[in-house]
């Protein structure tokens, strides 16, 4: 099995709508996204190009930087959280992938100490 991965950061503005306390004030976050994908067999002696991956990932990511997450449709019925962050994610890049790839995981860091990662 070969994994592959790479990571990127974007700003973003959000509140936390049924949470009760600090979080649900409007404040932002400097996020970093990292993806890590696998497969088992290589296409030119790659399992993907990494420049293709990262382009996926900024095109994703371009939807949610400096943007107030609670109005972007894929958060307006679900809170905006590092979690949901992950899987919006996950399942965003899913389709973009070539068929010998598939997600291990999406990491999304809302600080240097705090993380989430969704994963099937």
């Amino acid at each position: 099995m070969y994994e592959m991965g790479t990571s990127i950061k974007f700003s973003s503005a959000h509140n936390l709508r049924e949470y009760k306390g600090k979080c649900e004030r409007l404040h932002g976050h400097n996020y970093k996204v990292e993806i890590v994908v696998c497969g088992e067999n290589l296409t030119n002696g790659m399992l993907m190009d990494f420049v293709l991956l990262k382009q996926h990932l900024k095109d994703i990511a371009s939807i949610m930087d400096h943007a107030y997450l609670n109005e972007l449709e894929a958060f307006r019925e679900i809170e905006p959280s590092s979690e949901n962050i992950a899987k919006y994610v996950y399942e965003s890049l899913k389709t973009r992938l070539p068929d010998n790839v598939w997600i291990k995981y999406s990491k999304v860091w809302e600080s240097d100490d705090n993380w989430a990662i969704y994963t099937k």
